[in-house]
């Protein structure tokens, strides 16, 4: 089969053809996909469950592309694309890295900071290097723009389980399920209380009387219809 005949599993990268309901790696099932959020995956990756989290490039439900796009454009610089997703490594990264710059920054423009600690061997070589992650910072910035743009930005994600039991709980099935189980739960009820009130015959008066649950004699002439065997 051509390449564009396979689909990669998000979470083990292996090649998979694209009628595959399985990955034969790893043995997710793709239709699983469907049923997860952003919102989940941060809360697995807060809890430290990171089998439970997969990194995909489609964008869940509860992530909107428009407000994840303007987070990276203007805040991109301070990781907000990364830390509204839950990537909490690249948020650090990024933060580090502007602190790292601004402090840099401030150091050149203060008028009582010598200017001969920036030409020293071993202060200037430690403020250089200073500069050096935001020189990344600034190239994931706009690499994250591009991903958002062509839908290759990756989010954690995770089943989430009150978004399914919402979706269930909306389909036709869920609600053919509550209906049988409130008709079988009012038969039950009925049935509890036919057999609290029975009806009883009574060979001295001879007539047909109803005992509540725990009455054994008839109400009429006190005559005993009941034994305790047939509670």
């Amino acid at each position: 089969m051509r390449l564009k005949d396979y689909k990669k599993c998000p979470r083990c990268n292996t090649k998979v053809a694209l009628n595959e309901a399985r990955c034969a790696g790893c043995g997710l099932i793709f239709e699983r996909l469907n049923k997860v959020t952003n919102r989940a995956g941060k809360l697995a990756l807060k809890r430290k469950e990171y089998n439970k989290v997969i990194y995909v490039k489609k964008l869940p439900p509860d992530v909107n592309k428009v407000k994840l796009l303007l987070f990276a454009i203007f805040l991109g610089f301070l990781g907000a694309q990364y830390a509204k997703v839950g990537r909490n490594k690249m948020f650090c990264f990024s933060i580090i890295s502007f602190v790292l710059l601004f402090i840099y920054t401030l150091l050149n423009c203060l008028a009582f900071i010598p200017k001969w600690i920036f030409t020293d061997k071993y202060i200037g070589l430690i403020l250089i290097f200073m500069t050096f992650p935001s020189a990344f910072a600034v190239i994931f910035w706009f690499a994250s723009i591009f991903q958002i743009i062509f839908n290759r930005f990756k989010v954690p994600v995770s089943i989430d389980e009150d978004y399914i039991l919402s979706e269930i709980s909306n389909s036709d099935v869920a609600k053919d399920i509550i209906n049988q189980v409130k008709k079988s739960r009012e038969e039950n009820e009925k049935a509890v209380k036919t057999k609290q009130k029975r009806k009883y015959f009574c060979a001295n008066c001879g007539m047909y009387v109803k005992l509540q649950k725990g009455d054994y004699n008839c109400p009429i002439c006190n005559e005993r219809l009941r034994n305790d065997e047939d509670e």
